[in-house]
């Protein structure tokens, strides 16, 4: 789990964990739920309260002052000092005890803006609340089509959408030497002005199609995966937004299709039911 070497590649969702984020560790902070985010922070301003109370105990009889609640006085000066609380239960009373308060001083202000700049990142951030499909479906490999579907909970939060879709592969440019290479697959439909509630690419399987000429057999065996792109603009902030999946070719169904997502309730009404996403027929 906690591998700070390498990063495996994910099919399930478009983030990184966070916790193979170690190498970028406030990308890891953005990213870790909220119920550990908080831990995570108290923590951080625990080790340096405590780091500076100890460096503060060699010198702890130049501390001047009482300290309160009989707490022990490194402690109550490195707590003042991290949080700009002023020296004023316990004072310094030498060269060494200023020169560590101050240097809290410092490490405190950095931290506590460090990790304000980062909370506001988290609310402030944009998420694309897009959900693949488990599977592709072909319906049939002679002159059939490709579909990749999605959903989202958000009808209104995409805006000016644009499609994209890639085969990415092993491919020998010469004896021994291997390189991954990346082809656009081309799609009936490449943009809408909107993205409702729910999305399918489409890719034509003709006979200039990579997936027919070189087979999903073959392309299993060059490691291929399918990549799909969604990029908008969000309608709130007129931020960019985008999400991209990855599907390696076992997740492939030939001869099937997807399932109607849209229902009609008993007024008539019709809806789109999103837990139907991975229905196939």
């Amino acid at each position: 789990m906690f591998n700070l070497s390498a990063r495996g590649i994910r099919h399930d969702h478009q983030h990184t964990p966070w916790y193979e984020l170690w190498r970028q560790p406030l990308a890891a902070l953005i990213r870790m739920p909220w119920w550990l985010f908080f831990p995570v922070m108290f923590l951080v301003y625990l080790g340096v309260i405590l780091a500076v109370a100890v460096l503060l105990s060699f010198d702890r009889r130049h501390l001047l002052g009482d300290a309160p609640m009989g707490l022990p006085k490194p402690l109550v000066f490195a707590m003042e000092s991290f949080f700009a609380n002023g020296f004023s239960s316990v004072t310094p009373d030498s060269l060494f005890t200023y020169a560590v308060g101050v240097l809290s001083l410092i490490a405190g202000l950095i931290t506590l803006s460090t990790l304000t700049a980062i909370v506001f990142a988290r609310l402030s951030s944009n998420e694309a609340p897009l959900r693949f499909s488990r599977h592709l479906c072909i319906s049939s490999m002679d002159h059939g089509h490709l579909f990749c579907r999605f959903v989202t909970a958000d009808p209104g939060q995409w805006l000016n959408v644009s499609y994209g879709l890639s085969l990415i592969y092993d491919d020998q440019i010469q004896a021994g030497v291997w390189q991954r290479r990346i082809v656009a697959l081309e799609l009936l439909n490449t943009a809408t002005p909107q993205l409702s509630q729910t999305a399918t690419l489409t890719h034509p399987l003709t006979a200039s199609s990579p997936v027919v000429r070189l087979g999903l057999d073959e392309l299993a065996r060059r490691h291929a995966v399918i990549m799909p792109l969604v990029e908008g603009v969000d309608e709130s902030t007129g931020s960019g937004l985008l999400q991209t999946h990855l599907y390696p070719i076992g997740s492939i169904q030939v001869g099937r299709h997807f399932a109607d997502l849209v229902t009609t309730d008993r007024a008539g009404h019709r809806r789109i039911e999103l837990r139907h996403l991975d229905k196939l027929r």
